[in-house]
C-alpha cells in the first residue's frame, strides 16, 4: 500500500509493506511538527526505513529527526553515499531554520541488493539508479507499475534537455512496464 504524505512542498511517500515499511523522502528543515500532524492524520504510526531520492533540501531536510524520533533506519543506496551532506551548508546559511544534519550510520546497499532487501520487508519492487537532476537520483520501481522519480525532469520535458543520462535514466525506468509517476511535486498517469 502507497500513500502520498504532503505536508509541505515536498511529496513524500509511505509504503507499508507485509513486514515493514519504508518512507521516501521528508520535506526542508522545520516541517517536522507538520509532519507529524500528517502522519497522524493518515494513521501513520511506524516508520521501518527511511530512502532520500536524491540529497537536496527539500528531500532530506527532516531527516536526521525522523530517524531520531521515530527510530527509523537510513537505507542508503551506494551511489548515494557522498551525496548525505552536500545540503548541509544550504542549511547552514539559513540561521532561521532549524536543521539537524544526518549524524547517522545508514543502511548501505547496491541498487542489485535492493530487490531483496525490499522482498524482506513485503515490498515487491527495486531501486534504480537514475541520474538526471542529480548525481545521487534513484528511483523506488514497484511491481504494480508505480515509479518514485524524485525530481528527475518530467518525462514529457526530458527530451528537450537533450540529455544522455537523463534518456538512460527514463529508458531504464519506462523498461518496468509503469502505469503512474509519482514525482517530488506532482504525479503523472500515463496512458497505456
Amino acid at each position: 500500500m502507497i500513500q502520498l504524505l504532503k505536508y509541505g512542498n515536498t511529496n513524500c511517500y509511505y509504503i507499508k509493506g507485509k513486514k515493514g515499511n519504508i518512507l521516501i523522502d521528508t520535506d526542508w528543515a522545520g516541517t517536522l511538527q507538520a509532519f507529524y500532524k500528517k502522519t497522524k492524520e493518515l494513521n501513520i504510526i511506524r516508520i521501518d526505513y527511511l530512502i532520500i531520492t536524491h540529497y537536496h533540501p527539500d528531500h532530506m531536510g527532516i531527516a536526521q529527526e525522523i530517524i531520531d524520533n521515530m527510530n527509523a533506519k537510513l537505507l542508503v543506496i551506494d551511489v548515494q553515499k557522498d551525496y548525505l551532506h552536500c545540503s548541509d551548508k544550504i542549511f547552514e546559511k539559513d540561521k532561521k531554520t532549524n536543521f539537524t544534519p544526518i549524524n547517522t550510520e545508514p543502511l548501505i546497499i547496491s541498487c542489485k541488493e535492493s530487490r531483496k532487501f525490499l522482498s524482506n520487508l513485503g515490498i515487491n519492487g527495486e531501486i534504480i539508479y537514475t541520474p538526471g537532476h542529480s548525481e545521487d537520483s534513484i528511483s523506488l520501481i514497484l511491481d504494480e507499475g508505480i515509479a518514485i522519480v524524485g525530481d528527475l525532469y518530467d518525462l514529457n520535458s526530458a527530451p528537450s534537455f537533450n540529455d544522455e543520462k537523463i534518456n538512460n535514466s527514463w529508458d531504464k525506468i519506462l523498461s518496468h512496464n509503469i502505469s503512474k509517476i509519482c514525482y517530488g511535486h506532482h504525479e503523472q498517469i500515463l496512458n497505456k
